[in-house]
């Protein structure tokens, strides 16, 4: 079963990602650990349940309310049913209170009305029958100690019934659930306008009637026969999303605008395998409903679903934080075609805002297994490779291909059986879905870790003309294709003019697993030196296979190659300028005896290419202490505001552009000088220096992304914050509106 506990904290973070402050709303759900919804058969259904969860869950890591569906078919609250309906309709009375005794929710979610008109034109006794049953929920769920929140019935639509010539006018003999009253929608508007009186009775009252009509009304603007209830009663998934809109809209909570099938079909699925086994286990009088699974066997299938829903969780969280800019997200289902990639991928995308024209694409490719295929996830994320990215006017592409158990990782990171094609696909689907046509023909910077380095060395064969530069972190396939271990690959005569860096873990040399990633390295640096290609061989001494602080130096990199390779702004076209190889530098591999290119004699096998003698410093020292220093400190926070928060706190936010050298370490905040907060508290960082976004193993922004901004207690008056770069340099303070100014 779900640990069930959301907290105001994590609450209060989803109204500022929405822009709502609803905090008495909040709390309701805050402190809420089960939840439970009772209903008709459009609560049964349960899709605007399911897609609550999903929101929820897509915006926050940490676990949320259990949402127990008790919706049945055909239930009332007021105990009428229609004489032509072929069993007493169930009332909700007959098992509301074992209901309670056995779930025991903290809140309850009741919607009814639907049914309780059962169909007929407005009468004032069957009004005052649904009044005393919506009142007699309510004296039920107070006696239980649970919260409770009332829904109105949603919108009865005519339209598709009329043109079936299903609806009865007034004054027929009878009605039924087959034979409406033409114009019941009008009970429903009663029913809806009556319960939304009841708000201080109840602690939340929901309009469901308004948002469906009016969604409906505007769709027939443009289409007359739209319709999304093909019955008249039960709105499809269309309409449950109008309706979980509505409730999501009343908890201060908007849409994260993520839609992805596969993660709704998992979250549906788990959400109606308990259903159906609370519904049997609580038991009901409705006769035709299937029994579902004992309580255990269902809450043990639920958990197996839960771990499949959290995979795809963390491949679709990253897309909700907004607070570089939007990030873009595409989804392929594994392909059973010949040629075709045979594994499922997720593509991220990041354009820095306000951009008219995307010149190249900083592709940052994860390796193989389950933890690199989740962390590739979050690469279009991280600041420090945004603000590269930003300078050049590119666009920064992660990808998330899936690590299915028992597929082999070659089904993906060799390029040719079938990911080249599909990364080539993702450009153009991004090119329609952005605004952004030129995405599909621009060029690309390719960094592969592991696996991706595999991919991206094969990637430089197939695409030669589309690549500016490449760093190869601990991979490479040419060992492999060169060894027969895989297809040889022809290498083209243009692959030798890319620039490449291969950086292996200094620890991997001699390593009983890694070694080959030192030895195919050094042996790829060497025969593609002998081609005279600009391949530079820069292995971190301090890490093994992890990528450490090679940031520092691929940065740099990719910064120099797009200077020199870029077609000029307003060029039309595309073609990249060639490397000038007379122009740059050569060194021994340990960094010795570093000479002009054109003036060098010898065999140049074994010595490394550099392009500038600034990049040349760097490399050495990079080489010498797996990193690079820097002296500059980090621009200032900008946009910093202060609010109070519901519990009468301040809460302060900012943002920050990346130092381009050294990213963002942390930040401080100031009270009269004095620090009062630090963010984060405890810099950690397994894998180099400490920085603001945890940096993963693959050299990607850790889950869950971290946002600028931290509550404050006490006496505040001025309040400052400061940002502090990786190699620890503080930036100049940046001021904040005076605390007195905060409403």
């Amino acid at each position: 079963m779900q640990r069930l506990t959301l907290t105001l904290f994590t609450l209060a973070a989803l109204a500022l990602c929405s822009g709502t402050t609803r905090a008495d709303e909040l709390e309701l759900i805050s402190q809420s650990k089960r939840i439970l919804f009772m209903g008709d058969s459009i609560t049964n259904a349960g899709h605007y349940i399911s897609m609550i969860e999903k929101e929820l869950r897509l915006r926050s890591d940490q676990v949320i309310p259990e949402m127990i569906n008790l919706g049945l078919p055909s239930e009332t609250c007021c105990g009428l049913s229609e004489p032509d309906h072929p069993f007493p309709r169930p009332d909700v009375q007959e098992r509301l209170e074992r209901a309670l005794a056995m779930v025991k929710p903290d809140l309850v979610v009741a919607c009814y009305g639907m049914n309780d008109g059962i169909y007929y034109p407005f009468s004032e006794d069957r009004f005052k029958k649904y009044q005393i049953g919506i009142r007699e929920i309510i004296r039920k769920v107070d006696a239980s100690g649970a919260k409770l929140i009332l829904m109105t019935p949603p919108a009865f639509d005519p339209l598709p019934l009329k043109e079936k010539g299903k609806l009865l006018p007034a004054g027929a003999e009878k009605y039924a659930w087959f034979s409406i009253y033409e114009d019941y929608d009008s009970v429903l508007k009663k029913y809806a306008a009556w319960v939304m009186t009841l708000g201080d009775e109840v602690d939340l009252v929901i309009d469901l009637h308004t948002p469906v009509s009016d969604y409906v009304a505007d769709k027939r603007k443009t289409n007359p026969k739209f319709t999304m209830s093909p019955d008249g009663v039960h709105v499809n998934e269309e309409g449950h999303s109008v309706l979980a809109r509505a409730i999501l809209k009343s908890w201060g909570i908007s849409e994260s605008g993520i839609q992805d099938r596969q993660l709704e079909k998992l979250i549906h699925q788990r959400q109606m395998v308990l259903h159906n086994a609370w519904l049997s286990h609580v038991g009901h009088l409705r006769p035709g409903v299937k029994a579902g699974l004992p309580l255990d066997e269902a809450k043990a299938q639920a958990k197996e679903l839960n771990l499949k829903i959290e995979d795809r969780l963390t491949r679709l969280r990253p897309v909700t934080d907004t607070s570089g800019g939007k990030i873009h997200h595409l989804y392929y289902p594994a392909s059973s075609k010949e040629g075709e990639l045979a594994l499922a991928a997720d593509f991220y995308l990041w354009i820095p805002p306000g951009v008219e024209s995307v010149r190249g694409i900083i592709v940052h490719q994860h390796g193989c297994g389950d933890g690199a295929s989740k962390g590739g996830a979050t690469a279009a994320n991280d600041l420090h490779w945004q603000e590269l990215a930003k300078k050049w006017n590119c666009a920064l592409l992660g990808s998330s291909y899936e690590a299915r158990k028992g597929v082999e990782c070659r089904v993906w990171c060799d390029a040719r059986r079938g990911s080249a094609e599909r990364f080539v696909q993702a450009l153009g689907d991004f090119s329609k879905n952005t605004g952004h046509a030129e995405i599909a023909e621009v060029p690309w910077c390719l960094w592969g870790h592991s696996g991706g380095g595999f991919w991206a060395s094969i990637m430089q064969s197939l695409y030669p003309q589309r690549i500016v530069a490449i760093w190869l972190q601990s991979g490479q396939a040419y060992s492999r294709w060169t060894s027969g271990d895989i297809p040889a690959l022809e290498v083209p005569e243009a692959a030798y003019k890319i620039p490449v860096v291969a950086c292996p873990g200094g620890k991997e040399k001699g390593h009983e697993r890694f070694h080959v990633a030192w030895d195919g390295c050094l042996a790829m640096f060497k025969a593609y030196r002998e081609q005279n290609a600009p391949f530079i061989f820069a292995p971190d001494p301090k890490t093994g296979h992890e990528c450490g602080d090679s940031r520092y130096l691929a940065i740099p990199f990719f910064d120099l190659c797009l200077k020199l390779r870029l077609p000029l702004e307003g060029a039309g076209t595309q073609t990249l300028q060639p490397i000038d190889m007379s122009q740059g530098l050569l060194a021994k591999r340990d960094g010795s005896e570093l000479v002009a290119a054109s003036k060098f004699h010898g065999d140049r096998t074994d010595v490394v290419w550099l392009p500038s003698r600034k990049f040349a410093t760097a490399w050495k020292e990079f080489i010498q202490t797996g990193s690079v220093s820097d002296k500059t400190p980090p621009p200032s926070p900008i946009n910093v505001t202060i609010t109070r928060t519901a519990n009468g706190k301040l809460r302060v936010t900012w943002n920050a552009v990346a130092d381009y050298e050294s990213g963002i370490a942390g930040f401080k905040v100031l009270n009269n000088g004095k620090v009062i907060a630090e963010l984060p508290k405890k810099p950690i960082n397994r894998f180099g220096r400490p920085i603001f976004q945890k940096m993963s193993y693959h050299d990607t922004p850790e889950q869950p992304l971290p946002q600028m901004s931290v509550e404050v207690n006490g006496l505040v008056t001025k309040l400052e914050v400061i940002a502090i770069n990786s190699a620890g340099l503080e930036s100049k303070p940046s001021a904040v509106p005076d605390v007195t100014q905060t409403k």
